[in-house]
């Protein structure tokens, strides 16, 4: 797995701020219940949330989004080599947010 750290001080790009913003609003818009599945819910920030770009190492499938629900170090990184969640609205159904689940141990994920 590749991964970044989030202690990197390169400024988000202006897709990344993009995103964040969108993906805020469309968490907005979930039901309650699913927002509920979300750990860390997005901010809308792209500082905080760092959006990322995760794609399964055979190639197969790959999503932009925010992680919001998976495991932290004790500095409060996210653990991408384990089990996470994503929020994103890269699956074809509009402006709504959709949550999928990714298995850190085989993908690569970079920061947008």
């Amino acid at each position: 797995m590749t991964a970044f750290t989030e202690t990197q001080t390169t400024p988000p790009s202006q897709d990344a701020v993009d995103l964040a913003r969108a993906l805020r609003a469309a968490f907005q818009r979930m039901p309650e219940r699913r927002r509920q599945r979300c750990t860390v819910p997005p901010t809308g920030d792209a500082g905080i949330d760092r959006p990322v770009l995760v794609e399964a190492f055979d190639g197969s499938d790959h999503y932009a989004g925010v992680i919001v629900r998976g495991e932290r170090d004790d500095a409060g990184t996210w653990r991408l080599d384990e089990a996470f969640t994503l929020l994103t609205l890269d699956h074809g159904d509009g402006a709504d947010a959709a949550l999928v689940a990714c298995n850190g141990w085989n993908c690569h994920v970079e920061r947008l």
